[in-house]
């Protein structure tokens, strides 16, 4: 009995010992953790035909702060992706109407969906730092900052190549300011990125 009494004590202490023992991740911010964040991360660069989109994350493990830091920002890439899908959506609808050929837009949708679906992962991680910082228990952390970039131009390009694909939806968007808008676009994209 006294023995029964004593491993469950022992196994409470032990218990409350390992569960209390759980790091801080999400330090308060600090004037030194600020202070440490690269520029590109306070002030996002803006390229041409890309969406570029920083974020950051700590972790007990240097590649887990990266791999959230990504996953953080690729979350953000693909909430400004549908913002911008809906709002070629709605310019669409405007410009062909709505009426005698919802199923042409119908049919968009589907193509700029699928599109966008296939290339939202082909994001390239273009700056990457990480530092080695204390939490709020003093206990060192990671904290990696990483800045994705996406390549619209690429997706318009094949966004395109579907239109023109398909016969009723080319012979109809063709006609649009915004198919236009597009092809110069990709056209620029071609001549800037395919000719270095």
């Amino acid at each position: 009995m006294v023995f029964n009494i004593l491993s469950l004590i022992f196994f409470s202490i032990l218990t409350f010992n390992c569960g209390s023992n759980n790091s801080d991740l999400s330090p308060e911010a600090s004037k030194s953790i600020i202070k440490g964040a690269p520029d590109w991360y306070l002030n996002t660069p803006i390229k041409q035909g890309f969406i570029i989109v920083p974020s950051s994350a700590t972790s007990q493990d240097m590649q887990l702060a990266v791999n959230k830091a990504t996953l953080d920002a690729a979350n953000t890439l693909a909430s400004m992706i549908n913002s911008d899908m809906n709002a070629l959506l709605k310019r669409v609808r405007e410009e062909i109407g709505t009426d005698d050929d919802s199923s042409l837009v119908d049919t968009f949708s589907q193509v700029q969906e699928q599109v966008v679906s296939t290339s939202i992962n082909n994001y390239n991680i273009s700056k990457k730092q990480i530092l080695r910082e204390k939490n709020n228990d003093g206990k060192n952390i990671f904290r990696a900052y990483v800045l994705i970039e996406w390549d619209e131009n690429a997706a318009d390009e094949k966004i395109l190549e579907q239109i023109k694909s398909d016969k009723a939806l080319y012979d109809l968007m063709r006609t649009t300011e915004l198919y236009d808008e597009m092809s110069n676009k990709v056209e620029k994209y071609k001549k800037k990125y395919r000719n270095q």
